[in-house]
């Protein structure tokens, strides 16, 4: 019987372990063409995939974004140059403050803007269309 115990706790473990290790991350880079600081993304992924942008910006300017997704699945989490999913916490999380806002950056270089879905939907293997509209504001001087 604990032989039996065992296996299953083992077999549970591999299986678990296995969703995570077959996600795909696409990743892209977000450049703004001249004259221009609003950029539309589209895309989808399906289950535990993630989509990273990234994003060059300055400290202080402001970076503001509206995610819009099938059923509402698709959530939004930015991390600080240098920071990356699954190595450190997020600067922002979607998952908290909603798929739409603005963020004053605190510092230069390059920012990873994650699209992804929580676990409970990931598991299911969904599919998820969603629509990113990003804009860089330059804040007034004081």
């Amino acid at each position: 019987m604990k032989k039996y115990i065992m296996t299953a706790i083992f077999s549970t473990l591999i299986t678990t372990h296995t969703s995570y290790t077959f996600a795909k991350t696409s990743e892209h880079e977000v450049l703004f063409s001249q004259g221009t600081n609003i950029q539309n993304l589209q895309g989808s992924f399906k289950g535990y995939d993630n989509i990273q942008y990234t994003i060059t910006a300055k400290e202080g300017q402001i970076l503001k974004f509206d995610l819009t997704s099938t059923h509402d699945l698709a959530y939004i989490n930015i991390f600080t140059p240098g920071d990356k999913p699954g190595e450190a916490n997020a600067l922002l999380i979607g998952s908290i403050v909603g798929s739409k806002g603005e963020l004053k950056l605190p510092v230069s270089g390059q920012y990873i803007l994650q699209v992804y879905q929580m676990r409970n939907t990931a598991r299911k293997n969904k599919t998820v269309n969603f629509k990113l509209k990003l804009q860089i504001l330059n804040p007034l001087k004081e």
